[in-house]
């Protein structure tokens, strides 16, 4: 077996120290709901159970609990999988998703202002670019509708399930066109409730770009960041919890 060259070596450390200290001065935003009973789900989705397992009370010597849940439950990434049959060229369960689609430059859009009726247009995005930055090859985009002020307990209120804005369809393949790696939103689906048959995921996933959904604290990283967003290795999974941060 060849061994790495000393110079090689030395490149790669210098390197990760480069690394480590270009983001140890950079501030983490933590973009993850925190996953508890009650929180909000989709209407058709099984819910989230965190149940006492064993503890000090019990007799053991550790406290354990065991986690049921849905893998599109909290903050996730849908892998191409959740709606590319096994046929289609883009279809990826989450174990085979590759992870440099789930990492990279992210472009956060503001829309704030929107409706649960809005929806992003083509328009919308190019004028963004044209005030702020270019999306390019690689990147991930961020949309900011500021529903993460309604996620509150499913007990408490349903607003944040019950109704939200969403990408177009024909926005959904503008971004194809730009090649991005991945779309995020702070919103239960990428797609506005009021949408039929799902056009946004249609396009995105069919092309391989990767949907993560119910993303928090966007209003911190507006414009760009860095962001991490690395999935479970589940076997043939559909999708995957997230712990999502950005670094800026």
């Amino acid at each position: 077996m060849t061994q790495p060259s000393s110079g090689s070596a030395e490149s790669a450390v210098s390197s990760a120290r480069q690394l480590s200290s270009l983001l140890g001065r950079m501030q983490i935003v933590d973009l993850s709901h925190t996953l508890e009973e009650d929180m909000p789900i989709y209407p058709t989705h099984s819910r989230y159970y965190h149940t006492l397992w064993d503890s000090f009370a019990t007799g053991s010597r550790a406290l354990l609990y065991q986690l049921v849940i849905n893998e599109h439950c909290g903050t996730h990434i849908d892998a191409t999988a959740h709606f590319m049959p096994e046929d289609h060229p883009e279809h990826l369960y989450m174990a085979d998703t590759p992870l440099a689609r789930c990492a990279g430059r992210a472009l956060t859009l503001d829309l704030s202002y929107f409706q649960d009726t809005d929806l992003v247009t083509t328009e919308i995005i190019r004028q963004w670019e044209q005030a702020h930055y270019a999306i390019e090859p690689g990147d991930i985009v961020n949309f900011r509708f500021g529903w993460d002020r309604y996620w509150q307990p499913r007990s408490v209120s349903r607003a944040y399930s019950k109704s939200w804005p969403g990408l177009s369809g024909e926005a959904a393949e503008y971004l194809v066109s730009k090649q991005i790696k991945a779309v995020g939103c702070d919103v239960l689906a990428i797609d506005s409730s009021y949408a039929e048959n799902s056009p946004a995921h249609y396009a995105l996933l069919g092309n391989g770009i990767n949907i993560i959904e119910n993303l928090t604290r966007l209003d911190e990283i507006v414009g760009e960041s860095y962001m991490i967003a690395f999935p479970l290795k589940i076997k043939q999974g559909s999708g995957s919890p997230i712990r999502a941060v950005a670094f800026k």
